[in-house]
């Protein structure tokens, strides 16, 4: 059974994905590095757990999280900054920081709970990432390492922007978010790929 490395995310709204892809035309690395940002193929997304499955648990993980967003209403939260972070070559990766609510926090680890027994975080190899474009060391090593260094009291939740940093500063912005998704990861831990897709309905 060959295995896909997943992404559950919250796809933020329409406003805010556009910002997102806004802010990620103005880097000069964006296309080199191909990570442009769009609505289809390189979705702006706000993780809530990442892992390894098979292709045939992805209905078993598609049903848990429909059933999951019947017990959630939509997310209110809050864009607090831009945060910018050094990659071993030196290059910057920027990411929309997101206030972590207790609301958002409690969701993220009611995932985490109910996918312990499906996810795994052995052996990742660049197959298992959504190609093209190219897969490089990167996401391997943030997939391996999530569920080490991601969750819980460590959970950081953010946009990534992508490769560069904003040349303008952002005010705080609040929205809405309660679409719920399940996607193939590529490069970067880019949400290449939607496999299912719900709303937060309570």
């Amino acid at each position: 059974m060959s295995q896909i490395a997943i992404d559950v995310a919250l796809i933020p709204p329409d406003d805010i994905t556009q910002l997102a892809i806004k802010i990620n035309k103005t880097f000069s690395d964006t296309v080199a590095e191909n990570y442009v940002l769009d609505v289809k193929t390189c979705i702006p997304h706000i993780t809530l757990a990442m892992g390894l499955i098979t292709e045939e648990q992805v209905s078993e993980v598609s049903k848990k999280l429909e059933v999951l967003a019947k017990k959630f209403s939509a997310l209110v939260l809050k864009i607090t900054h831009i945060k910018t972070s050094a990659r071993p070559d030196g290059k910057v990766i920027s990411g929309l920081e997101i206030e972590r609510t207790p609301e958002l926090q409690k969701f993220h680890e009611t995932i985490l709970d109910e996918m312990n027994s499906i996810f795994t975080y052995d052996n990742v190899q660049k197959e298992m990432f959504y190609s093209p474009p190219p897969v490089n060391e990167i996401p391997m090593f943030w997939v391996k390492g999530f569920a080490k260094t991601s969750v819980r009291e460590n959970y950081k939740p953010h946009i990534t922007l992508g490769v560069g940093e904003p040349k303008d500063i952002i005010n705080p912005v609040k929205f809405v978010a309660s679409k719920l998704a399940l996607c193939h990861l590529g490069n970067y831990c880019t949400c290449r790929k939607v496999l299912f897709s719900t709303k937060l309905e309570k």
